[in-house]
This record gives structure tokens, sequence and C-alpha cells, in this order.
């Protein structure tokens, strides 16, 4: 019996282990410095340590900003303060061994719902392997602490769930609060595995309303306590409430082109749109060629939508060029592209000067309003939809040296062996998604119904709102992983007798 505990705890080290250094090699190996949110926090942390104040800027005046909220340049500064300035590398080490923690909490997780070890072993080897959140060990991104907290969350829920005791409950309601307003603190879209969580509490409790009550106000009260000093700091500074940061970030008072984002949301479904269309904003020209004729619904609309980019183009009004354009963005409706075109990449003048001002934003907004009224089904459900299966059955190649579109498979990059590992991570997502899928019926069809209720509400509150906004990037679905392999291992974990799968 010894010799069997021996050998069960030697597979989890080598787990473990291999976590670990699947994680390290990619951190050390494949450093990625791309996203430019990566300088914002690493400047940040910076700033607090050098300058002692919380900004972006990188040269003086150092004027505070509310943009970005506080917990990761903390944690990012926490590991300069140690390792050195500016030193990513670092940043990366640590964040290797937190993703292995978290692998380990998954584990916990499965353990705790299932009470079977065979089945804690698959969880902790689906979570080592994962190609999909390891990336992120490589990147100055919050995803890394934010999938930690997230599992950390569900595993303290789970034993308030279990505990037996109405002051434990009461006590572990408390530190998931507490974990739930930290994990806001790294991502402030993580307040949706909060309510993932208060949701399931309510719904599994309705028996015990009262009780239920009382747990959703402790577990509520510790969640927004961590946001108070936030609050309190942005009131002083700024004069806002704001307990999160703006959802554009965007300074107070700063102006936030609204009209011309509704106008995207009104077609845009497809990734490889979003930096033509957001990214280019106030950088660059943006022209009509740039997008898909779906995004127009007649002809005399494309014409709208060509002079409001001449318009922010041309701020200065150089109406030779302009008519010019005019002319070559004009043409018979038969003209249109039927296939969607890709991206188009317009040579920039040397000094470019754009600019969207309130008057063309106001232009997109009445397109905007008009393409809604002219079909609602499109913009309320069949679009969300789309952008959700764009967020989920994507390659998550994202900030690998292979990184790309599947398809058309023509267009595959073979100087970078995009032909083998597009599909491979292609494959992997559907692997993952399939086990998921069996693993939540199983747990349905043997009444594990709690466990199953949390993790969906995780997976789809988070994909639910990211399907409405108009950037449907698929590594803001990354922290969905986690709980895919939760029910794929706790579901398999039903299949097996208790006895059994405890002599495994």
């Amino acid at each position: 019996m010894i010799a069997d505990s021996k050998k069960k705890w030697f597979a989890y080290a080598l787990l473990l282990l291999v976590a670990l250094g699947f994680r390290l090699f990619i951190a050390l190996r494949l450093p990625n410095d791309e996203p430019d949110d990566g300088r914002v926090y690493s400047q940040i942390a910076r700033n607090v340590l050098e300058q002692h104040v919380y900004s972006i800027e990188s040269q003086a005046p150092y004027t505070p900003t509310l943009i970005r909220l506080p917990g990761y340049p903390l944690f990012i500064a926490a590991i300069y303060s140690i390792s050195g300035h500016g030193n990513n590398t670092a940043v990366r080490v640590v964040q290797a061994v937190l993703d292995t923690i978290t692998c380990a909490l998954i584990a916990w997780v499965v353990f705790e719902w299932s009470r079977k070890r065979w089945a804690t072993m698959i969880a902790l080897a689906l979570a080592a392997v994962c190609p999909f959140t390891a990336i992120y060990v490589a990147t100055i991104l919050t995803e890394v602490p934010t999938n930690f907290l997230a599992v950390a969350m569900v595993l303290t829920a789970t034993f308030a769930f279990k505990a037996a005791v109405r002051k434990r409950a009461l006590v572990w309601w408390i530190v998931t609060g507490l974990l739930a307003g930290t994990a806001v603190f790294f991502r402030p879209d993580s307040g949706l595995f909060a309510a993932a969580i208060g949701l399931t509490l309510m719904i599994s409790s309705l028996r015990k309303f009262r009780e239920a009550t009382l747990q959703a106000a402790i577990f509520s009260l510790a969640f927004c306590l961590v946001l108070v000093p936030w609050t309190i700091r942005n009131r002083r500074l700024f004069h806002v409430f704001q307990p999160l940061s703006p959802a554009h970030a965007e300074m107070p008072g700063e102006f936030v082109p609204r009209g011309y984002l509704l106008w995207v949301r009104t077609w845009l479904d497809d990734q490889r749109y979003v930096s033509p269309a957001l990214w280019a904003m106030d950088t660059r020209q943006i022209h009509v060629e740039d997008f898909p004729a779906r995004a127009f619904d007649s002809k005399e609309e494309r014409d709208r939508v060509a002079a409001l980019f001449e318009k922010y183009n041309h701020p200065d009004g150089d109406e030779a060029e302009q008519a010019d354009d005019q002319d070559d963005s004009s043409g018979d409706e038969e003209d249109q592209p039927e296939e969607e075109p890709e991206p188009e990449e317009h040579p920039e003048p040397a000094d470019t000067n754009v600019e969207m001002t309130p008057e063309i934003d106001a232009g997109f907004a009445q397109i905007g309003q008009e393409r809604v009224a002219h079909s609602r089904l499109r913009y309320y459900v069949v679009l969300p939809l789309k952008r959700a299966m764009t967020l989920w059955f994507d390659t998550h190649s994202q900030y690998y040296p292979f990184n790309g579109e599947l398809l058309p498979l023509e267009d595959l990059d073979h100087d970078i062996h995009q032909q083998y590992w597009l599909p491979l991570f292609a494959g992997l997502t559907g692997i993952y998604t399939l086990l998921g899928v069996i693993g939540g019926w199983l747990l349905w069809r043997s009444g594990y119904r709690r466990w199953l209720l949390l993790a969906a509400l995780m997976i789809f509150l988070r994909l639910g709102f990211f399907a409405t906004l108009e950037n449907p990037e698929p590594r803001y679905t990354v922290e969905l992983f986690p709980f895919l392999i939760l029910l794929a291992a706790a579901g398999l974990a039903t299949l097996l007798s208790t006895d059994y799968a405890d002599s495994l």
C-alpha cells in the first residue's frame, strides 16, 4: 500500500516536472515582446519603482493613469525589485512556475470533485501539456496570473460548497471573494468568473435560499472590498467613480469613437479585420477596400463609409486627392467583390496625418444605427454567434513562431512550417473541446450537476461577453481551457467504479 502511494506521488511529481520543463523551455526559448500591452505594463512597473507614480509615461512629467488596473503592473514591479528593473526574463520564469502551480490546482479541483486519483492524474496531464495556456508564460500579458486566480477561486468555492460547518463555509466564501477581487485587478473581465460562481451558488441552493443569500452577500462583500482602495484613488485623483479600468482604456474626458465602434460591431466577425478596423485607428490611414462586402448593405452605404474615411484620412482637406480616391472607390454594384478580400496593405506617407473627429464618428454612428435597425437578428444573434465560433474554433497559436490562420490552406507559410503546426493546433483545440463536452455530459448523467453548472458558467459567460464585442481575438478565450480540462477529467471519473478508481 505504501509502495502504491509512493508510485502515485512519483507520477504526480513527474507530471509537474514535465509541466515546469515545458513552460521554462517556452519562457526562455520563445520570448515574445510583440504585444503593445506588455510594454505598457512594463513601463508602469518601472515608474512605480523609479518615479513612485502609477504612470504609463516614459519621460517627465509622469502623469498618473487609470487605464490599466494595478494587479499585473505591481506583480511585474515586485519581480523587477528583486531581479532588476526591466528584467522580463525573470518575469517569464516566474510565470512559468506560476502556470505550473495552476496545473496542480486544476488537478486538485478534479480530485475534490471526483475523489479519484486517476482522474486527478488525467487532469494534471492535460493541463501540463496544454500548449494554448503555456505560451503565455513567454509574454508580458495578464493571462498566466488570471488563469491561476480563476482556478484558485474555483477551488476555494468548491471547499465552500462542500463545507459541512456553516462558519467554515463562510470563511471559504470570504477567501473566494478576495481571490475574485484580486483577479479583477489583473483583468477586469475576471468579474465574469465571480458572476459564474455567484450564479452557481444561487441556482444550486434554491432549497436553502436564505443561507445561499447570506453566503452570496459575504462573497460579494469580500469581492468589493478588494476594489475599494483603487476606487478611492481614482476618485481623489481624477474625480470619477472608476472601480475598474475604462472599457476603451481612455482617460477621463478623452474622446472615444463609439459611433465608429458601433458600425464595426454591425459586421466584424473575423479576427483578420481587427487590426485594419480597430488598431489602425488614429495611427494610419483606413480605406474602404480594407473591408469585406458584408460591411455594407448597399452601394450607397459603401459610398457614405468611403466618404467618412476620406475625411478621416485627409483631415486637412486635400480635395484633389479625396476626389481621386472617391473615383477609385466608386463603381457599379456588381464591382463589389464576391469573396471576402484580405485586408489590403496601403503604403503610408512618411508623415501620416489622420484623425477621427466627433463629426466623422457621428456619421458612423448613424450608419451603424441604420444597420442595426435593418437587421436586429443579424446584430444581436447572428454576429455574436459567428464571433463566438471565431473565438473558440481558432488554432490558438498566438505568440508561437508559426502563428497564423489555418484557412485557406494554400496560403500557409511553409517556411515556418505552418502546414504542420496549424492543423495540429486546430486538432488539439477540437480534442480539448470534445473531451470537455463528453465530460460535461457524463457529469450531467451522473448527477454531478453543480460542478457542471459551475464550469459551464465559467466558460459561457466569458465566451458570451466577448462575442458581443467588436474585437473577437481568440487570446481572450485561453482562460477557458482550464475549465474544459476540469469537465473532461471530472466527467471521465464517473466512468469507473469508486473501488477500482481508488486502486489506480
